[in-house]
């Protein structure tokens, strides 16, 4: 019995660990960009941004990605501008897009009593599935130049409560900005 419980407990942590693993976070910034001068955001302007950005179906939605972005950047010092010049720009989009994921192990086989696996009967199949992308995107407020992007990529669950989907919003940001670089000063 003694030895079951390091198993049971390397099995707890390695199930805990997946059900963390929600998104495939990426992100990315500009290396001549001068992350030590910013101190103040603010969201780029709706009439300055593009068609598909900072629009969503469910004001909810855009509500906890401002929400999120804003708990985020305060924590890791930034403020919000106010009505003063911003030191950088903030904006985000959405987007989806039919994905395929293939499931199953090629190396498998149907074994049995009897049986011999031969090629041809690996155990695979194709599943389709919408898959979302949420990008945020620090801006320089001059140039309009991205000078930081994140990006957080899952699959759309669409018959889920609105609680959980606005669940899975925060945790997208909170990963997301979780990559943004801390002030220097």
């Amino acid at each position: 019995m003694i030895r079951l419980r390091p198993i049971l407990l390397v099995l707890v942590v390695l199930a805990t660990a997946g059900a963390c693993s929600r998104f495939a976070i990426r992100s990315g910034y500009d290396p001549n960009a001068d992350f030590a001068r910013l101190h103040t955001y603010a969201w780029l302007p709706r009439e300055e941004a593009a068609l598909e950005d900072q629009r969503v179906l469910d004001r909810y939605i855009d509500t906890r990605i401002r929400a999120g972005a804003a708990k985020a950047l305060d924590a890791k010092g930034y403020q919000a501008a106010g009505d003063a010049a911003p030191d950088f720009l903030l904006n985000y989009r959405v987007a989806t897009a039919p994905a395929e994921a293939v499931k199953g192990d090629p190396t498998r086989y149907f074994y049995g009593p009897g049986w011999y696996g031969w090629p041809g009967i690996e155990t695979l199949y194709t599943e389709g599935y919408d898959a979302g992308t949420l990008y945020i995107a620090a801006h320089d407020p001059t140039s309009k130049r991205i000078i930081w992007l994140g990006a957080a990529d899952a699959r759309l669950l669409p018959h889920v409560s609105l609680e959980r989907r606005l669940r899975r919003v925060d945790a997208a940001v909170a990963q997301i900005f979780a990559r943004f670089p801390r002030p220097w000063w």
